[in-house]
């Protein structure tokens, strides 16, 4: 079993007081109702502590849903802790894609080292408002959004894909325009359920992505849609990644603290280091260290 370092490239940080989803009276989620337990600071030293001894050498943050009127202020802060603490290594922040005045706050963001990418959230299920983030499932290839991601090209950051299976299509035509861009899918792609119907048609919207040697998928978040650490579901996850996109192209991430709701750091990792205990000793590197190094170049 895995014993080497290990990099967590996907959680969240935060003062709560400055995350209005959080200081807002609760209300339904995707990921459930009651999410109670975040509703209070989530600091460096909190993460250390869910670490624990599981040898997580790096970590990168990825945007939380700070005060959108000053999204670099996450950034900024973020570069604080790092500069204090050494975590986070590797900051994703946000940015509104559509907006005409985007590469303004991207320069903002690019004031802090730690900074190497960008995520707006794109999932989008018809009918379903909780688990819509933006009102069409194809925002990414519209113009706009388009415009707004050659200026990461422009500043050497890359771009976090949040979507549905039906939304590959959109995210690996979106890929293919910018071949000089690096792409994560994050939480894996989203698989929502276990049943033959959901998982045949989010491995056939992965086929999409596979060809594109620019898109890479983040194994973050694997429970968010069984509420419980779901070896079985991981399962299913990471075995189809990994066999299909290759260990160099897949790396782990936590998602804590939204993880916590249902799962300690020592349940999630060691689910991760038994489904991966079959693979090679290289791709188990590989998979919890060496491809979110190159990736987020920490």
């Amino acid at each position: 079993m895995y014993e080497g370092p290990i990099i967590d490239s996907h959680h969240h940080l935060w003062e709560w007081r400055n995350y209005p989803w959080l200081t807002a009276p609760m209300t339904p989620k995707m990921y459930g109702d009651d999410y109670s337990g975040l509703r209070k600071d989530y600091l460096v030293e909190d993460l250390k502590s869910d670490f624990g001894d599981n040898n997580v050498v790096k970590s990168v943050h990825v945007q939380a849903n700070y005060d959108r009127s000053d999204p670099a202020g996450e950034t900024m802060w973020l570069q604080q802790v790092a500069d204090e603490s050494d975590f986070p290594n590797a900051i994703v922040g946000y940015a509104d894609m559509i907006d005409p005045n985007v590469e303004e706050l991207l320069k903002k963001h690019l004031e802090y080292s730690n900074i190497r990418g960008i995520r707006h959230q794109l999932h989008y299920w018809g009918g379903d408002p909780l688990r819509c983030r933006t009102d069409r499932p194809d925002l990414c290839v519209t113009e706009q959004f388009q415009r707004s991601i050659e200026f990461l090209n422009k500043y050497g950051l890359h771009f976090e894909l949040q979507g549905f299976s039906h939304q590959f299509v959109y995210f690996a035509e979106l890929a293919r325009a910018h071949p000089d861009i690096e792409f994560c899918l994050v939480h894996g792609g989203m698989l929502t359920s276990d049943d033959d119907e959901t998982v045949q048609a989010w491995k056939k919207g992965l086929d999409h992505l596979v060809p594109l040697s620019n898109t890479s998928i983040k194994c973050s978040g694997l429970n968010f849609f069984s509420a419980r650490c779901d070896v079985d579901h991981m399962r299913i996850v990471l075995d189809h990644v990994i066999n299909e996109f290759g260990a160099d192209r897949c790396f782990y991430g936590s998602n804590f603290p939204l993880e916590k709701l249902w799962a300690t750091y020592d349940e999630l990792i060691m689910a991760c280091k038994e489904i991966l205990e079959k693979y090679s000793e290289e791709d188990q590197n590989k998979f919890f260290y060496d491809s979110a190094a190159a990736f987020y170049r920490i």
